[in-house]
């Protein structure tokens, strides 16, 4: 009885021993098979996406400028090439250019290569970046310009624009000036499931400039040192894009549309100044902007533009005294005094407490 035992559990460890090695072979096998599907099937799929995200940036390209040539500006490049194939950049661009066509002054941005890269999983989104520098060019200033990490987000949802965010840091445009950092972000507002949309932006966007240091040898009213520019703006009521800018923009602004600017911030001295406020356009699209203000060293801040010739003497005069009457410290150690008042700008006058300071007109 024993040894009939002892034969059926060698038996059956010959075959569990079988079965256990046939499995891992079974097993690796399987695995190999779904390792060459998901690659055959992932290639597949980022190619496809590379391809559509290709075409979109040509339609877009198009459409963006047509756009830009509405407003005054145009775009050149010596070369562009769109590459489909994994871990190449989506799209090169060679010694792109940005200028105006109207005014005048003539400025262009220029830069030695663009490349792109898409987001392979997860939101649609298009990475533009530039590390090799460029050109600034104003009237007959030419300048090198470098930077540091460079990039533009370009998001989609269902079709139109989810967010575009610009960045750049330790930009130096020389003998002009030298920027810490740069950082735009405009994105798309929800539609609210009540109906009161006139109250919800369709965009909000944030502006944010750090520590700029202007060349001491230009001609400038303020000081050589911007140390903050803050600025977050609503754009209030749908906007419905169309194959024609002006077309979207009267659309807009027949339905109600203004840009709402909740906050805004500047320190540049002398002057410290937050506010809020709103700006509407009229029928040639040129704005209005009227903000509540409240600031310090404003004061010497018009003080030094008038003895620079750069504002309007008399009503500088007149401005100075009502500013002053509104004048006070609002903490006890304060050097420059804290004062309210509204500042506008129309039809190319700036405005403070209603009376014209500075008409570019002239």
């Amino acid at each position: 009885m024993k040894t009939l035992i002892l034969k059926y559990t060698e038996f059956a460890k010959n075959i569990f021993s079988h079965k256990l090695s046939f499995f891992r072979i079974s097993m690796v096998s399987i695995a190999a098979c779904f390792f060459s599907f998901f690659l055959v099937f992932g290639g597949i799929y980022i190619t496809a996406s590379r391809n559509m995200a290709i075409k979109q940036i040509r339609f877009h390209m198009s459409q963006t400028i047509s756009w830009l040539n509405e407003l005054g500006l145009d775009i050149a490049y010596d070369n562009i090439e769109f590459n489909s194939l994994l871990f190449s950049p989506l799209v090169t661009i060679d010694n792109l250019q940005i200028y105006n066509t109207k005014g005048l002054n003539t400025w262009v941005l220029k830069f030695k290569q663009i490349k792109a890269y898409p987001n392979i999983f997860g939101t649609p989104r298009i990475r533009f970046s530039s590390n090799d520098g460029g050109k600034f060019i104003f009237n007959d200033f030419i300048s090198d310009m470098t930077s540091g990490n460079t990039f533009l987000d370009i998001t989609s949802n269902n079709g139109n624009i989810g967010s575009v965010m610009l960045h750049s840091e330790d930009i130096n445009i020389h003998d002009f000036a030298k920027i810490e950092r740069i950082t735009y972000l405009l994105e798309s507002v929800s539609a609210p499931t009540i109906n009161n949309s006139a109250n919800i932006p369709s965009f909000e966007s944030f502006f944010e400039i750090n520590n700029v240091e202007l060349n001491g040898l230009l001609n400038y009213p303020l000081s050589s040192h911007l140390t903050l520019l803050y600025a977050k703006a609503n754009i209030m009521d749908k906007i419905s894009p169309d194959e024609s800018f002006l077309t979207t923009m009267e659309s807009w602004l027949k339905d109600g549309g203004f840009i709402e600017i909740p906050n805004l911030i500047v320190q540049w001295e002398p002057l410290t100044l937050v506010g809020r406020g709103s700006i509407n356009f009229n029928e040639r699209f040129l704005p209005k902007v009227n903000l509540n203000t409240s600031s310090k060293g404003i004061l010497r801040l018009l003080q030094d533009l008038q003895e620079n010739n750069f504002l309007e003497n008399k009503n500088v005069f007149v401005a100075n005294i009502l500013l002053s009457n509104k004048a006070y410290k609002l903490n006890p150690e304060d050097k420059e005094m804290t004062i309210s008042a509204p500042i506008s700008y129309s039809d190319g006058k700036i405005a403070i407490e209603n009376l014209t300071i500075k008409d570019f007109n002239k």
